[in-house]
């Protein structure tokens, strides 16, 4: 089964199936102090997740502009090819709906197993290391258990983390939500037109077969910071202080995290 991770990554294209408003006005989006800070957690957060994957089987498609700077580009080229090497595929793509992009390339590249699992991940969140060993197997359990007349199915990770970028601070949340767009997999044959791209996650159990995935573990870090695209809500209580060092374990990641921005929870901290 293709595993196949979708970012869209400073993506330019003024339709209203997008709201960011960043979308819709390329002064806002390639402002370059906007796409610096972008950049920071693309690669800090994103990619580093993937790169740590325990499972290395999965392509990263990178959705981006073809208005981007092209500074810019050849940044994002040289950062996704350092860090995932030929499993960074990276476009830059006139203003087109989103999913269309992702179709097409899925149809070009992507068709030597007759099916696919696609994976929605932001350009500021993060999966767990074993997230794509996890997902091989409930995404090969999700195309043989699908009830008769269903031709595609769709997977949601309830359980992840908050991670809240604020005044140089860094703190984590524990977050459920059964609809997320975070880590939200589609299983479907490789040459079919579903995407996840072109439905609203919030609807998707009303809307979709889908199998929401509960744990007392978390999946995923949904990045909050200024630069948001989305409403940027949290739950205020912080992860417990006896979870920290599993949530090290989850997401190594959080060890460069905790040398750039101020926290209270850094294992090697409470340990002195």
């Amino acid at each position: 089964m293709h595993m196949i991770y979708q970012t869209r990554y400073s993506f330019f294209n003024p339709s209203p199936g997008w709201r960011s408003k960043a979308s819709k006005d390329m002064e806002i989006l390639f402002d370059t102090e906007r796409l610096k800070r972008r950049q920071y957690f693309f690669e800090k957060v994103t990619l580093r997740s993937l790169a740590d994957q325990t499972n290395k089987s999965f392509v990263h498609n990178i959705l981006s502009s073809t208005f981007l700077p092209k500074t810019f580009q050849k940044q994002l080229k040289a950062m996704c090819g350092d860090m995932l090497g030929d499993r960074a595929h990276v476009m830059f793509c006139d203003p087109d709906p989103t999913h269309v992009h992702f179709r097409t390339y899925r149809w070009q590249h992507f068709t030597a197993d007759p099916w696919s699992c696609q994976v929605v991940l932001d350009d500021d969140d993060a999966l767990s290391v074993d997230f794509n060993e996890k997902l091989h197997a409930e995404a090969a359990a999700a195309k043989n258990l699908r009830a008769r007349g269903e031709k595609y199915s769709c997977i949601s990770h309830a359980c992840g983390l908050t991670g809240l970028f604020k005044n140089g601070k860094l703190s984590l949340h524990p977050r459920v939500s059964a609809t997320t767009n975070l880590g939200l997999a589609i299983v479907a044959p490789s040459p079919s037109r579903y995407s996840l791209y072109d439905i609203s996650h919030k609807n998707i159990m009303r809307d979709r077969p889908t199998r929401v995935l509960y744990s007392q573990r978390p999946y995923y870090i949904r990045a909050v910071h200024d630069d948001n695209d989305s409403r940027g809500l949290y739950d205020k209580p912080l992860v417990p202080d006896d979870q920290i060092p599993e949530m090290f374990e989850y997401f190594p990641l959080l060890h460069d995290l905790s040398k750039d921005w101020v926290t209270d929870f850094s294992p090697q901290a409470k340990a002195s």
